[in-house]
């Protein structure tokens, strides 16, 4: 009798709030109901390249929609702003705009013991990138406990003007895998865990190196907001390459990434 009542418990907690999001960076299954409104923002910071200083800041504002029959869609306008160095003596700064647009679609039904999700964006970036995402989404919830795993493919392509053409110059086709635990300690509080695991795939080079990150994440829930912070250390390179021949992946990607998203239900 005992357990029922905290799986209920447990069940209350998940459904009483209309935010779809547990985590920094994986996503569940979870759709908002028909006519939910959320807001959220995101911000990201890396840091942590080898014989460089470099230092870049991510931030995200997204409207999320719940239109019914299992389907959401999601607006989100980005910045994206870093400070590095070429030489040993100055920094350099560059900053970029953009605009994206999400689609969920849970595909499981209520009884079934996995949730299952489809998830697909498109968006573009300083004007002249445009990519292209599909995600699958599993959860399980178990007791106070959730499990979430996250398999993603992008495309990401790059253009530029040259005589008196636009012309691609250049596409990367990356693959991620995500997979996250969330403890629900009570009512409001979660505490977790996720890794992720990247691979850079590009034109003409392959599949160039698969960089593992990993670290806690945290989760507090209020009446109608939420807030989740993840601090993200790389832990190594699982394929190295003649592009990335060592233990860690510090060019293209950082020595470290910390998220905090805050979300408020609007309706």
């Amino acid at each position: 009798m005992k357990r029922l009542i905290v799986i209920i418990a447990c069940i209350s907690c998940y459904s009483a709030f209309a935010q779809d999001r547990y985590f920094a960076r994986t996503y569940t299954a979870n759709i908002l109901p028909k006519g939910a409104i959320d807001i959220e923002w995101w911000h990201t910071s890396r840091f942590g390249h080898l014989n460089q200083y470099f230092n870049a800041q991510d931030q995200r504002m997204e409207l999320e929609f719940g239109l019914g029959k299992n389907v959401q869609t999601a607006f989100y306008f980005n910045r994206y702003q870093k400070r590095f160095s070429e030489t040993a003596n100055e920094t350099l700064t560059s900053s970029e705009i953009g605009f994206s647009n999400e689609w969920k679609w849970k595909i499981s039904g209520p009884a079934s013991k996995i949730n299952y999700a489809v998830y697909g964006e498109w968006g573009i970036k300083g004007g002249d990138e445009v990519e292209l995402e599909a995600k699958f989404i599993a959860d399980k919830n178990f007791g106070k406990n959730l499990l979430a795993f996250n398999a993603i493919t992008e495309y990401e392509k790059e253009f530029e003007w040259r005589n008196g053409k636009t012309q691609s110059v250049h596409w990367e086709a990356p693959v991620e895998f995500d997979l996250a635990y969330l403890r629900n300690i009570n009512f409001n509080w979660g505490l977790g865990f996720e890794i992720s695991n990247r691979n850079a795939i590009t034109k003409g080079e392959g599949w160039e190196y698969s960089a593992v990150f990993g670290g806690p994440s945290i989760n507090y829930r209020g009446d109608r907001w939420f807030v989740i912070a993840n601090y993200l250390p790389q832990w190594g390179n699982l394929h190295k390459t003649i592009h990335a021949p060592y233990s860690k992946v510090l060019d293209e990607q950082e020595r470290v990434q910390a998220r905090i998203i805050l979300g408020i239900s609007l309706k």
